[in-house]
């Protein structure tokens, strides 16, 4: 009788394991119809032999925003030099007129390519656009030189960061890491490699990896509120002394020192700016040896402005500053305006401070709250400016 019991019970068990297996399975195979990251390519960067590194030649790159910044899922399509492009096999436009290139604002991949400033110009306007995150004017140039196109306007968008010396891809931080330009453009691929991200892209490696994988949290650095670095106190350098030593060593600290005119500058911090210079002096001249001109546009982050960036701009361990603080661009404008008088520089830090001016809710409006780029908002804004100026 008892053997009788536990034979039931091994069928029952057994059953509904297998039942619990199959739903499991199914739950699964739903996932991976449905999961959007399941159509992403199996690399997204790779190197190469003219510039350092760029988006991986014709792939697919998949960006859930975060939750605060709306959650939208944004696909990113390449051609055969990593150019961002509306689709794959759009090949870069040889023949334009306008070429906008810069950094990942320019890349923007937290939303739709037909929402991007460039993409909505190149329905009506011979535009080209190139840009990938983290790069800076070394890459800049390298880019101008790759594309040569004569006779046309290059538009480069530089932003603190390609000067900041306490960041590793800033134009002084590549110096000293002097890194070879060697190409990779291996991408995976077959059934070993898609089976592979069907895996890392499934619930199960998700339960495993959040209930067994420890965070590694770094130490949030405490918002500050010394509200000395806006516009009108660029000549006083004294609320520089009073930025605690510790964050000294962050990227924030950066942009506290180039808010004063150079006088107030460190070594360190004026090595940076003159390295920097020397690279656009370059890019400068490789743009003219294309018989073409060159527009300088200087972006300014989200902490130029109250309230932009709220999230991304503090509570974490690069940057500290509480959303009523303004950290003005202006010194460093000056700084590069007025070494090259002959370059059509403009602030964006005007523009888009008229802008929000002109905006009644205008909390994280312009820029992303966590992610820090600029929204949809700001493109639009971008595109009618262009549509009225480009040459």
């Amino acid at each position: 009788m008892n053997l009788i019991r536990v034979r039931k019970i091994i069928i029952f068990s057994l059953i509904n394991i297998l039942v619990f297996i199959s739903l499991w399975f199914l739950i699964e195979i739903l996932n991976y119809v449905i999961n959007p990251f399941n159509k992403e390519s199996n690399r997204i960067t790779c190197s190469y032999n003219w510039v350092l590194y760029n988006y991986c030649p014709n792939i697919v790159d998949v960006k859930k925003n975060s939750f605060h910044d709306g959650s939208e899922v944004v696909f990113s399509f390449s051609n055969s030099i990593g150019q961002r492009v509306k689709k794959i096999g759009d090949e870069t436009n040889s023949l334009a007129k306008n070429i906008f290139i810069g950094d990942s604002f320019i890349q923007a991949e937290e939303i739709p390519y037909e929402e991007t400033f460039y993409g909505q110009l190149a329905e009506k306007h011979n535009i080209n656009a190139i840009g990938y995150s983290s790069w800076n004017v070394i890459e800049y140039i390298e880019v101008i030189k790759k594309l040569s196109l004569k006779n046309t306007n290059y538009h480069v968008f530089i932003m603190p960061n390609d000067v900041l010396p306490l960041y590793s891809r800033s134009v002084y931080g590549e110096r000293n890491l002097s890194e070879k330009r060697i190409q990779d453009l291996y991408v995976p691929k077959g059934l070993k490699a898609e089976l592979s991200k069907a895996y890392s892209n499934s619930i199960t490696w998700k339960l495993m990896n959040s209930s067994f994988t420890a965070k590694d949290d770094k130490k949030a650095l405490t918002t500050l509120n010394i509200d000395k670095f806006s516009e009108t106190h660029i000549q006083d350098c004294s609320p520089l002394a009073k930025v605690p030593e510790e964050y000294k060593k962050t990227m924030g600290y950066g942009y506290l020192e180039y808010s004063k005119r150079p006088f107030c500058w460190d070594d360190l911090h004026t090595e940076a700016a003159k390295l920097a210079l020397n690279e656009i002096k370059k890019m400068s001249e490789s743009v003219k040896n294309l018989d073409s001109e060159l527009f300088l546009y200087l972006i300014p982050p989200g902490w130029s402005f109250k309230n932009q960036n709220t999230i991304g701009r503090k509570n974490n361990e690069y940057y500290f500053f509480g959303d009523n603080i303004k950290v003005t661009t202006k010194p460093m404008f000056l700084y590069f305006s007025s070494s090259l008088p002959d370059i059509k520089f403009i602030n964006l830090e005007i523009m888009i401070n008229n802008w929000i001016l002109d905006c009644s809710e205008c909390k994280d409006h312009l820029y992303f709250s966590e992610d820090g780029h600029w929204t949809k908002e700001t493109h639009g804004l971008l595109f009618d400016y262009f549509s009225k100026n480009l040459y």
